[in-house]
């Protein structure tokens, strides 16, 4: 944990917002300049789900994103600011997590992949302006925010040595399927349970933002939808495991573990300021419930299996 005092984490926290806001804006107009260089039919999902939009809402929506997000990243502070990996952690927290990984099925993301009418040429436009974005953000952020507390180490632009230099590849592939297991096991519970009784079917035929989803009852979609919660599950793993000494270390851990998942996974897609108030909140309704529950009882049971497995390697060992 670090040993900011209270006034410098809310500096802390401006700075990274500011950067955040910006650099969307500066991305989001060569994005959307480029958008609009596609054919109509080649940018229908791009235009129904405006991952980048330009308007007058804009700028409060990404300003809540960047400070949550700010937020979320402050008990990895150390980590991040003065680890050897910081560039490449945040860049994997801001790019892998909150848009690969991110729970809602939008161009960008693993769900919106297996769930949305969306070609790839839409998911990887996205994907290729979130990395820039979240390249821009971390190095501006580092270069700043090492300046300010005085720490003179330069940025170490790679990524090798990222998923080794603290367990064996053994360790890790362990680790990998232990995640991944408890993933597609929670995930299908969880879903399955709020599919059930929160009303999914009335709302996928009736409301406007599950237009473009594919059609859930059919075999190959249920194959698709498991198939490709492996995948995401592995890519989460890997992506989050930069974190995980941080967080498998002290009394809270799982918390820490929550916090990061909802807080990534989550919090970009919750501030969003509506055209209308009702239907944000009939859409939350339906979703939201399910993913604070899914996120909760995976960061629980994980970090508890976790901590079981280490008191039992601990104790071979002793």
């Amino acid at each position: 944990m670090n040993k900011l005092t209270e006034k410098n984490i809310w500096a802390y926290a401006a700075r990274f917002t500011l950067l955040y806001m910006l650099i969307y804006f500066a991305v989001g107009s060569l994005f959307l300049l480029l958008q609009n260089t596609l054919p109509a039919e080649s940018r229908v999902a791009l235009e129904f789900f405006k991952p980048y939009n330009i308007d007058t809402t804009e700028p409060v929506t990404q300003a809540l994103r960047g400070f949550f997000i700010a937020l979320v990243l402050y008990p990895f502070y150390d980590l991040i600011v003065k680890g050897k990996r910081g560039f490449a952690i945040l860049v994997c927290a801001l790019w892998g997590v909150a848009l690969l990984g991110n729970l809602e099925p939008r161009p960008g993301s693993i769900e919106g992949m297996i769930y949305t009418h969306t070609t790839m040429v839409e998911h990887a436009l996205v994907l290729a302006a979130g990395l820039i974005q979240a390249m821009l953000v971390s190095v501006l952020f580092l270069s700043w925010e090492r300046k300010s507390i005085g720490f003179a180490e330069k940025i170490d632009y790679g990524f090798s040595g990222l998923f080794t230099e603290t367990a064996t590849p053994k360790w890790l592939r362990g680790y990998t399927l232990r995640y991944t297991l408890l993933h597609v096991v929670i995930y299908v519970l969880v879903g399955s349970l709020f599919y059930e009784i929160s009303g999914y079917e009335e709302a996928l035929a009736t409301m406007e933002a599950f237009a473009l989803w594919r059609d859930l009852e059919s075999i190959g979609m249920v194959a698709a939808v498991f198939f490709g919660q492996i995948f995401r599950g592995a890519v989460l793993a890997l992506l989050l495991y930069p974190f995980y000494n941080n967080y498998m270390s002290g009394k809270f851990g799982w918390l820490k573990l929550f916090g990061l998942l909802f807080g990534l996974k989550v919090i970009p897609i919750m501030f969003v300021v509506p055209e209308s108030l009702v239907i944000m909140l009939q859409e939350a309704a339906v979703g939201l419930p399910e993913i604070i529950a899914q996120t909760f009882v995976f960061a629980l049971v994980f970090y508890a299996w976790e901590k079981r497995r280490k008191r039992k390697v601990d104790f071979a060992a002793a």
